[in-house]
């Protein structure tokens, strides 16, 4: 990506972490900003045969302190409910955070976390997904189909 097509992306993703996200809080899209920052930035075009890592790409914190995240063992997820914690797919908000979550919800943040591919990240790439202004932005840029929501985008940073 160019530094005018990085500086148009960071932008458009600072407005839509002004936004509540999910329906909870305002959002710090971490995984795209990491990706942005590094020396070589590509925007690259994705479909459904992109295998999503089973990894927590969200949590929502309040001051360092996690509130809730999202979680991919079954296991754990059933453990969780079992122990009257609130499991939305596969969204898990503490219980014992609750208080929290009511009580200070302008200070909570959805921290959105680097993809982790271990094909890039095993050579210190961060990979970063964007918010839908900024990914129909790199798929203009790209030339895909910013209709077809089988298509998507992720921006890949390397050193």
């Amino acid at each position: 990506m160019s530094l005018e097509e990085t500086a148009e992306v960071l932008r458009l993703e600072e407005e839509a972490e002004k936004k509540v996200m999910m329906g909870l809080c305002k959002g710090v899209n971490l995984g795209l900003r990491e990706a942005l920052k590094r020396k070589h930035v590509f925007a690259c075009a994705t479909d459904l045969n992109l295998s999503w890592p089973e990894c927590s790409l969200i949590k929502i914190v309040c001051e360092g302190e996690v509130i809730g995240e999202d979680i991919y063992d079954k296991a754990t997820l059933e453990d969780l409910k079992k122990k009257g914690n609130v499991v939305a797919g596969n969204l898990v908000l503490y219980k014992d955070k609750m208080k929290a979550f009511k009580e200070r919800r302008d200070e909570m943040r959805v921290h959105l976390l680097p993809m982790e591919i271990p094909e890039l990240t095993v050579c210190g790439a961060v990979v970063g997904v964007p918010s839908s202004p900024a990914d129909i932005y790199l798929k203009t840029r790209l030339g895909v189909d910013t209709e077809d929501n089988r298509l998507g985008t992720v921006v890949v940073g390397v050193d």
